[in-house]
């Protein structure tokens, strides 16, 4: 958390101390003796679970290097890629991340609007600009650099990702097509700039502090965003907040905004768009070669 790439409080809770929690507690009850030992006894507590025992096995290493390194450990404690590649198992199969069309959106949102206005603000938020949902925390009112000092929304969160990070950044809409073929243009930004856009509060009445967490745990209880979730697995895909995200990229690729316009407006590089971002659905693939014959 104060070095490397200096980790939030959340990622240190969900990647590494659950595995460092249980791999002290063995070494101080004397059932490992050495880096492989550790390692195996350490995973049989999630045994079944692919995701949990790869985040053990990069937990347990960084542990037993940083012993080894700063604390004199003997090198017997090191976790080889040979250990890992031996006590790890298979592979979590990968699973395709969820997009949600526009109608499947704003029926969302339209559901959660009879309900909880300010909720609905928020998914409206996610879902034009694509944000990562803890961005939400990092926005204010700003201005274009154009002639006309447009109204926008400046976000001045910094992603920390592969030793650096990403920029801060002006926020993009990418309008959401109603059934007749026309934009729905959603006044968030002027209502940022007027100060009146409502937010969920907490219990104390304050604006509540929005991230992935709280999101998902709203989400989970609205029973549209159940029932999408059951259409998305029949699609056989994985629906999660960070699917807003994905559905804003594969909508700029639908309506042809350039790479590296998109990459830019969502904050990363080419290589995280290409590597983790959904350019394409089957839709969206059989409309193009229709349309190129």
């Amino acid at each position: 958390m104060t070095g490397r790439n200096e980790i939030l409080a959340s990622s240190w809770k969900a990647n590494y101390e659950p595995y460092v929690t249980e791999a002290v507690g063995l070494i101080e009850g004397g059932a490992a003796n050495d880096g492989h030992e550790l390692l195996k006894a350490t995973l049989l507590k999630w045994s079944g679970k692919p995701a949990a025992r790869a985040a053990c096995c990069i937990a347990l290493r960084n542990l037993t290097d940083h012993a080894i390194a700063r604390h004199n450990a003997a090198r017997s404690w090191q976790i080889t890629p040979a250990d890992i590649k031996t006590l790890k198992g298979r592979a979590p199969k990968r699973r395709k991340k969820a997009t949600l069309s526009d109608h499947e959106l704003q029926y969302l949102i339209n559901g959660i609007e009879k309900r909880n206005p300010r909720w609905a603000t928020v998914i409206r938020i996610l879902a034009l600009f694509g944000l990562r949902p803890i961005e939400l925390q990092h926005l204010k009112p700003s201005h274009r650099s154009d002639a006309e000092r447009t109204p926008s929304i400046w976000c001045s969160y910094e992603k920390t990702c592969g030793g650096g990070k990403t920029d801060p950044r002006m926020l993009e809409p990418c309008w959401l097509i109603d059934t007749n073929g026309t934009p729905i243009k959603w006044d968030i930004i002027e209502q940022m700039h007027t100060g009146t856009l409502e937010l969920p509060l907490g219990n104390d009445g304050e604006p509540r502090k929005l991230n992935g967490h709280y999101v998902e745990l709203f989400l989970k209880h609205q029973p549209e965003w159940v029932e999408l979730k059951k259409v998305c697995e029949e699609r056989g895909e994985w629906l999660r907040p960070y699917s807003f995200r994905d559905t804003f990229s594969l909508r700029c690729h639908r309506q042809k905004i350039e790479l590296g316009a998109i990459c830019n407006a969502m904050g990363h590089n080419l290589e995280a768009h290409a590597r983790a971002y959904r350019w394409a659905s089957e839709a969206t693939t059989s409309a193009a070669f229709a349309a190129a014959f």
